[in-house]
């Protein structure tokens, strides 16, 4: 009896000290709440405002996917967003491997971005340099809440 108790012991421990991976804290799905264009001191809430843009993005082990569309108000553009690829993340410092995007000039680069998380909204600042600071002429914000 005693012996049995101890391999039921020596079982849990086992299994107990298997784990999978720790996931990331962005895996998941992420809703688009806002999106701003920067244009040297300019910036521009481009949604909600002069767009109406519904994104999704979902990350999940180390790849990345997003999808959706929006339309410009004022002359009802509309453009499918679409984008995958492979990304790493340590600490706020964020990159983008994009293997396939609506904009087909990144196709095939490296996006570096920083990333913010407060609670279960996240901020996405990109392009930035190797020390985190984003391009003064030309830059993007978004913000999403998880799903």
């Amino acid at each position: 009896m005693k012996l049995n108790l101890i391999y039921c012991l020596m079982i849990a421990l086992t299994i107990g000290g298997c784990s999978q991976p720790k996931s990331s804290k962005i895996e998941g799905t992420w809703k688009l709440v806002e999106y701003r264009t920067i244009r040297g001191l300019s910036v521009v809430i481009d949604f909600p405002g002069k767009s109406d843009i519904d994104v999704t993005k979902i990350w999940s082990g180390n790849h990345f996917m997003c999808v959706g569309r929006s339309r410009i108000k004022a002359d009802t553009t509309v453009t499918d967003w679409f984008g995958l690829g492979t990304y790493k993340l340590d600490g706020n410092k964020y990159e983008e491997k994009v293997s396939i995007l609506f904009y087909k000039p990144w196709e095939g680069t490296t996006i570096k971005m920083k990333m913010e998380m407060k609670n279960d909204t996240l901020i996405v600042n990109y392009p930035v340099d190797d020390k985190g600071q984003m391009d003064k002429d030309w830059a993007w914000i978004e913000k999403y809440v998880r799903q």
